[in-house]
């Protein structure tokens, strides 16, 4: 079986492996960074398509809803004249009657 054998010297071969380490940790980091960073750049930009898409179709149903109790208004105003002539229509009626049971 083999024993290593550490050394306290530090010599050159020593130190460029330790600058390459720690360049290919550090740029692995920041290529990370970046590459996460304009995925997040990509995702927010179809995240705001997507809400304003989602804003149109909110606002176009919005018009619609308003539009639509503007015109059940207008249409229960329309009924009640409406139903109100047809009571004094029958209260007419009721009126001609019983002047004409009266006569008899």
């Amino acid at each position: 079986m083999i024993h290593p054998h550490f050394t306290p010297d530090i010599n050159l071969g020593h130190l460029v492996q330790a600058l390459v380490v720690v360049t290919t940790v550090g740029g692995g980091i920041v290529g990370g960074y970046l590459s996460l960073r304009g995925e997040l750049d990509v995702q927010r930009a179809e995240f705001r398509v997507a809400l304003a898409g989602h804003e149109a179709r909110l606002n176009f149903t919005e018009r619609v809803l308003d539009e639509r109790r503007i015109e059940d208004r207008q249409f229960q105003s329309e009924m009640r004249a409406a139903l109100e002539r047809v009571m004094q229509a029958i209260a007419g009626l009721r009126t001609e009657l019983v002047q004409k049971q009266d006569r008899k």
